[in-house]
């Protein structure tokens, strides 16, 4: 079974809070794959489950907290993530690069208005020393998988202004 299937099939059959758990495991597996292929570091299996535990203790943390003023600096805003319009998705993707190994993980989050993950995905890809180009993939790899599951409209939220304006400039010049 493909990973997005199964994260589908998951999402329906776990509860919400299981779900997270889940998908946080999944990532803290990866991390810790990642850091034995490009570190030759070797995690324990414990300290896996117990680093996926603390980053979901340290979300649910920060949501709870989410518009308080508890940063580090006095009056600065706290980022919260942004539900999209009602009937419509918010498709999450970045990417990791690792230029000594010539390789880039990207992966992608879709969540409903409620801020339920919907679906998930990961992959690598080679990494040509342009993170411009490796954001971009992301992106398209987003697309690809709201389409792939039908979940649409959906906003696609990422951090390359580049890559934004890249595709402004195309969608432009199509009209």
């Amino acid at each position: 079974m493909e990973f997005s299937n199964l994260s589908i099939h998951l999402s329906s059959t776990f509860t919400k809070d299981e779900f997270e758990e889940w998908v946080v495991l999944c990532w803290s597996i990866w991390l810790a794959r990642n850091h034995l292929i490009y570190c030759n570091a070797i995690s324990e299996p414990q300290a896996i489950v117990v680093r996926a535990a603390n980053a979901v203790n340290s979300f649910r943390a920060d949501t709870l907290q989410c518009g308080t003023s508890k940063s580090i600096k006095p009056n600065t805003p706290r980022l919260c993530w942004q539900s999209p319009p009602p009937s419509w998705y918010k498709v999450n993707v970045d990417a990791a690069v690792s230029s000594k190994e010539d390789r880039a993980g990207i992966g992608v989050l879709v969540r409903n208005l409620e801020g339920e993950i919907m679906a998930a995905s990961i992959c690598k890809v080679i990494f040509s020393e342009d993170i411009e180009f490796v954001k971009a993939v992301t992106v398209q790899k987003g697309i690809q998988l709201v389409m792939d599951i039908e979940l649409a409209p959906a906003i696609i939220e990422f951090d390359s202004l580049n890559v934004i304006n890249l595709i402004s400039n195309k969608m432009h010049n199509r009209c």
